[in-house]
């Protein structure tokens, strides 16, 4: 990794949801920076924690090959359901704005199927790995400082709006939603990718209470959602489709394991998909206001 990138990537705080753990130095090396790099290659590739797995067992971080790993278990192994839920090869020549956590894996594909890429992000420190990810696969993008609650885009200036995971107005999220609806052209599209909160971990506490108490208690609280959840936050929109997708056979209860997996993934999978639509009626109203 060049220098200024190192000192770019010096300290992250990392995903929201785990800010409250102090940041890291990611240059120093040693146990906590090895643990913080592990977390965050499990957390955008979708994978799940392995005891046995060192993070001394992956390439050098941040190196392109981290960077292909990563999309490979992510859009590969784990998620195979992305590229096309996401419709990555479907908006060339459109305006896409990314946002939420993470290192651009999702947002990258569709700069490589001809789409302009706007990147916003409240923390610098994630943008430019973002950025990094961006100029190692040789692919450009424009990047934002700027949190998802208070754009400095034009309205009506992008098509698709790519949100994955949440960013830091968790408590009022309504204030990126809103945003979002601003920024979209009318007949935009929202795509949204979100925890979602009745998961099979949730309906194995709810069947099996007696395993929550083995549990670990320090666990990181993350923001999860639910259908209807989504449906409240993005009111303003028109044509709601939400999907539910990201189970692996091995963390079902092996009471259920009888069930085909699609039909279980749809019920409890780990993740929710949102696609939406802002109104063509919305750009109607506001000429006539004006």
């Amino acid at each position: 990794m060049d220098d200024a990138s190192v000192q770019k990537l010096r300290i992250w705080h990392g995903p929201e949801s785990d800010q409250a753990s102090g940041p890291v130095d990611i240059s120093a090396g040693g146990p906590q920076a090895d643990s913080f790099v592990n977390r965050l290659y499990r957390q955008e590739s979708l994978g799940q924690a392995k005891p046995g797995r060192r993070p001394s067992a992956l390439v050098e971080p941040f190196s392109l090959e981290w960077f292909l790993r990563i999309e490979h278990d992510r859009h590969v192994r784990h998620g195979p359901w992305l590229p096309k839920l996401l419709e990555f090869s479907k908006h060339s020549g459109e305006t896409i704005l990314g946002l939420g956590d993470g290192l651009g894996t999702d947002w990258l594909q569709f700069a490589r199927h001809g789409a302009q890429v706007v990147v916003a992000g409240s923390s610098a420190e994630q943008l430019a790995m973002v950025q990094r990810h961006f100029d190692l696969r040789g692919m450009k993008a424009r990047f934002v400082h700027a949190s998802a609650s208070a754009l400095p885009l034009e309205s009506g200036s992008i098509a698709v709006v790519c949100l994955t995971g949440w960013t830091g107005d968790a408590h009022d999220p309504s204030r990126t939603t809103s945003e979002i609806h601003r920024v979209l052209k009318a007949g935009g599209k929202i795509i949204c990718v979100v925890p979602a909160r009745f998961d099979v971990r949730y309906w194995d506490a709810a069947c099996f209470p007696w395993k929550s108490w083995r549990r670990r208690r320090n666990e990181s609280p993350v923001v999860q959602f639910s259908a209807r959840d989504l449906r409240r936050l993005f009111h303003r929109f028109s044509e709601h489709r939400i999907h539910k997708r990201h189970l692996r056979r091995a963390d079902i209860p092996h009471l259920w394991r009888w069930v085909p997996i699609a039909v279980l993934e749809r019920l409890m999978g780990r993740t929710l998909i949102l696609k939406a639509f802002k109104p063509v009626s919305a750009s109607l109203s506001v000429r006539v206001a004006a």
